[in-house]
């Protein structure tokens, strides 16, 4: 059986009840905040509606009224929403009713999201579009006025329990830079990523060889911790050997920001020298010379 994260469930519940009382709308936002596994609960509530069971990825499985989206790269292309209106008119085969579940849907480029429009305009019957993305505000006005939003809430105490149940442990700091974001939590400590604050007080050894580390995980995730070390450091948790002044620190942290959402937003993005363009300017912050 699929696994289903506790907080989660409320939400898979609400929409099974809603198919069940066949109150269940056309199109559906599935929202919540980064980290809290929207992947996750995007197939979990896609495989409720289905009413079938798998452990298959969900973009490994094949059923005639099923589809799955994910961008490609940095967007989700115009050609994947019309093979998704192409589905929607279908009839379905199989299953009680037909779901289309589009990941990330706030990533949807221009063509593509205008595509979506014309679907959620004039929905088919028993077709149900899930859209899912931890960015509602991303999505065009029009494409929020049509789908009923099905929020997740986060709640703290139960993620920092849920890590612990899975074997994990994190310091308040450490979860404070995941942004008490539990999904961020364990793959960033599955993944044994060097501890940020270490990682900032070793760059003038060997600048780029550190930015070689960061670029085997997941730099947008990276530069959300660094981004948020910051913040806590002008709250008084310290980063050692940071002597940056404030009006400093918070330019850098709007460069922070500026290039990661460079690497999300465009498959042109070169996350290697965006990084260690980060990597040097910290060093001339600090007043020491990039190696």
């Amino acid at each position: 059986m699929r696994s289903i994260l506790p907080w989660h469930i409320p939400v898979v519940e609400r929409l099974r009840s809603s198919a069940q009382s066949g109150s269940l709308p056309n199109a559906l936002a599935l929202t919540g905040a980064p980290g809290w596994g929207h992947e996750s609960l995007l197939a979990n509530a896609a495989f409720a509606l289905l009413e079938l069971e798998s452990d298959q990825p969900p973009h490994e499985f094949a059923h005639p009224d099923f589809r799955w989206i994910a961008p490609e790269g940095a967007v989700i292309k115009v050609d994947q929403v019309r093979r998704i209106n192409d589905f929607a008119v279908q009839t379905a085969q199989s299953a009680p009713r037909k779901v289309a579940a589009i990941l990330d849907a706030h990533l949807l480029n221009a063509n593509a999201a205008n595509a979506l429009l014309k679907t959620l305009e004039e929905p088919p019957p028993n077709t149900h579009l899930l859209l899912s993305t931890p960015y509602w505000g991303k999505l065009l006005p029009t494409i929020r006025s049509r789908c009923q939003r099905y929020h997740t809430a986060s709640d703290a105490a139960a993620a920092q329990s849920w890590l612990e149940k899975q074997g994990i442990s994190v310091s308040e700091l450490e979860f404070a830079e995941f942004g008490y974001a539990p999904i961020g939590a364990q793959l960033g400590k599955s993944d044994s990523e060097q501890d940020l604050t270490d990682w900032l007080s070793k760059l003038p050894e060997d600048s780029l060889a550190a930015a070689d580390t960061v670029l085997n995980g997941d730099v947008v995730e990276w530069l959300g911790r660094w981004y948020r070390r910051l913040i806590l450091h002008m709250g008084g948790q310290s980063i050692p050997g940071c002597g940056i002044g404030q009006a400093s620190l918070i330019r850098f942290a709007d460069e922070i920001i500026s290039a990661r959402r460079q690497i999300e937003s465009s498959n042109a993005a070169n996350a290697k020298l965006l990084l260690q363009s980060l990597i040097v300017r910290w060093l001339q912050l600090q007043r020491r010379p990039a190696a």
